[in-house]
């Protein structure tokens, strides 16, 4: 055991004393004091490590040799670790933070934070030698080509409440000793080649906030044990490939107000359980293999802003208690099997940016109550069996940017209504059965990029007013019944590429002003008459059939 004697003031004036014997006479007041400044601080830090010793802690010179150790493992190490040098010390390098801890009667500096992200580390955390360490509270690693496993040895750090190391080349298994951290709260795995399955030796960590395995490649399924991190705000565990069954557990987290399981093998219903989540704001279970309805206790979660269920096997109608969910700004429903109708009741979903329901079976019309989501930026209903007509009160929905409706059963006419949809850039309507003209209210749709209303039976001219759609980019009128000459105005549509016009009965000449226009592109498929006027004239158009 290490002498009181060399851990007081007595064993500094000593060790001084002893150093000054051998040098000459100092006589000038000023060096001497310089001598004893010099001499003070080596005795010091001697001191320090005397005292951390003796109360069973760690030296900060331990943790400098620990930290100048895993430098020199480093592939050419970077310029941010330029200040890691054996004269200085740790507390003054770039990344590394010291805190005085209280130890003992001693308040010893130690090395508590390692913060270097995107700093170009290319070497292994196994070269660490945690145990030098045990102070450590705080690791951010992230972005950098850290390789080789994830040492068990990182158990050590029974101070460490951070551990971000995403973006890395890390691989082999999450080690189940990392259950032992106890006091961690955050712990991010992301962007990694972890492999194999997550321990359930993580459901130690009770204190645990954040928990993030994103797109690594670890399987299996989720453990149980994860119902004990009652602690828990965010879990994403996506970009994986889990399969098996949510565990019925989660239903525990009460804390959480996130949870992403998106692209995974999961499967079965979605647990009922999910409804005790009462914090939840954000709920990802997109592309997986979900089956069975839509749980009704989900609509418990009266505080959720996003919802993704899209792209698995959901089958059922849609709960119109969903219409309960008045938080909600992004609800995902889309390539499911879903049927029924679309309920009245989300028109109460009045903070709706995104409405998405495409490729299902839904079927009947589409309901007036839409019309009362008037911050709606996108509505996609594509791809159903939805019938009746396109309501006029659609044109209430001014911040509408894309409106999908094509590949249905719509009929009726185009409501001249939707000429007040000033901000919309895609508009498909194709592939239903509306007829009727074309609004010349679409000349007011000047934000519009992307308009296809091909394959339906429109009839009449095309309006002269298209020729205000100076942003157009793609038209497509194929296959209807339009008629009479294509308008000349619509040479004033510049950046138009991509124009469709086969399978109607236009009449009379290409205007030169269409055929002149530069960015449309020289392709021609087929041999129709336009097609034939197109060889003849050397016209440079791109007439898509």
């Amino acid at each position: 055991m290490t002498s009181s004697k060399t851990c007081g003031p007595g064993f500094v004036l000593t060790t001084i004393q002893q150093t000054l014997q051998p040098l000459p006479a100092v006589t000038s007041p000023w060096a001497k004091s310089h001598v004893l400044r010099l001499l003070l601080v080596p005795c010091l830090l001697l001191l320090q490590e005397a005292c951390a010793a003796r109360h069973g802690g760690i030296s900060l010179r331990s943790q400098h040799m620990a930290l100048l150790h895993w430098k020199a493992t480093l592939a050419t190490p970077p310029l941010q670790m330029s200040s890691w040098q054996e004269n200085t010390s740790p507390c003054n390098w770039t990344g590394i933070m010291c805190t005085a801890v209280p130890h003992g009667r001693r308040m010893p500096w130690v090395v508590t934070n390692i913060s270097l992200p995107d700093a170009g580390i290319r070497g292994q955390l196994g070269e660490l030698n945690f145990s030098a360490l045990p102070f450590l509270a705080y690791i951010d690693l992230t972005n950098n080509s850290l390789h080789g496993a994830l040492p068990p040895s990182i158990n050590s750090l029974s101070a460490l409440s951070v551990l971000k190391l995403p973006y890395n080349q890390l691989t082999g298994k999450i080690p189940h000793e990392i259950g032992d951290l106890q006091s961690l709260r955050w712990l991010d795995l992301s962007f990694n080649r972890l492999a194999r399955h997550i321990p359930p030796s993580l459901g130690n960590l009770t204190m645990l906030t954040n928990l993030t395995i994103h797109q690594t490649m670890v399987s299996g399924p989720i453990p149980e044990e994860i119902g004990r991190l009652v602690n828990l705000q965010i879990l994403q565990l996506s970009n994986n490939t889990l399969s098996g069954m949510i565990p019925k557990t989660l239903g525990n987290l009460t804390q959480l107000y996130h949870l992403d399981l998106f692209s995974n093998q999961l499967s079965g219903p979605i647990p009922q359980v999910l409804g005790r989540l009462v914090h939840l704001q954000i709920l990802i279970l997109c592309k997986n293999d979900f089956s069975g309805p839509i749980p009704i206790s989900i609509t418990n979660l009266t505080k959720m802003n996003t919802l993704y269920l899209n792209e698995n096997q959901i089958t059922g109608p849609l709960p119109p208690e969903l219409g309960t969910l008045d938080m909600l700004n992004i609800l995902k429903l889309e390539k499911n099997q879903m049927t029924g109708s679309i309920p009245l009741e989300l028109g109460n979903l009045t903070m709706l940016n995104s409405l998405y329901l495409y490729t299902n079976q839904i079927t009947g019309p589409i309901p007036l109550e839409l019309g009362y989501l008037l911050n709606l930026q996108d509505l996609e209903l594509d791809d159903n069996q939805i019938s009746g007509s396109i309501p006029g009160i659609i044109g209430n929905l001014t911040k509408l940017v894309q409106l999908s409706l094509s590949e249905n059963q719509i009929t009726g006419f185009i409501p001249q209504e939707i000429g007040n949809l000033m901000n919309l850039q895609y508009l498909y309507l194709d592939l239903n059965q509306i007829s009727g003209s074309i609004p010349k209210t679409f000349g007011k749709l000047q934000s519009m990029q992307l308009l296809s209303i091909s394959d339906n039976k429109l009839s009449g001219s095309l309006p002269q007013e298209f020729g205000d759609l100076t942003n157009l980019v793609r038209l497509g009128l194929k296959n209807n019944s339009l008629q009479g000459p294509l308008p000349g105005e619509l040479g004033a549509c510049m950046k138009l590429q991509f124009l469709k016009i086969n399978n109607n009965s236009f009449s009379g000449s290409l205007p030169g002003a269409v055929g002149s226009l530069a960015g449309l592109l020289p392709v021609c498929r087929g041999m129709t008459t336009w097609c034939n006027r197109k060889v003849r004239l050397g016209i440079n158009i791109c007439l898509l059939v």
